[in-house]
């Protein structure tokens, strides 16, 4: 699973930049016409929802695992320390 994350973003990016590639040499060419650009332009827009979607649960997954962090070291700090102290320093942060 790690493998597939590191190479995601290169992968849609090698892709999206061959496409552009593509239109451009057919547009210089003179080959192109207004179906192709409609064709390339659903294409790179495609790539780029799906590289979007992709950095978007990859922003999920790490606040995710972020507050969970947080979580548990609240828990250790639970067990560990004094409660008293604990309940007075919450208080403080939040201005109770």
């Amino acid at each position: 699973m790690r493998t597939l994350e590191k190479i995601f973003p290169g992968f849609f990016a090698a892709i999206g930049i061959t496409v552009v590639a593509t239109w451009f040499a057919l547009l210089i060419i003179g080959v192109a016409n207004t179906m192709v650009h409609i064709l390339f332009l659903f294409i790179t827009a495609f790539i780029f929802e799906i590289y979007s979607s992709n950095q978007e649960y990859q922003a999920n997954e790490a606040k995710r695992k972020r507050e969970m962090e947080e979580v548990e070291h609240m828990l250790k700090q639970l067990k560990e320390d004094d409660h008293e102290e604990m309940i007075e320093e919450l208080e403080e942060e939040y201005n109770l």
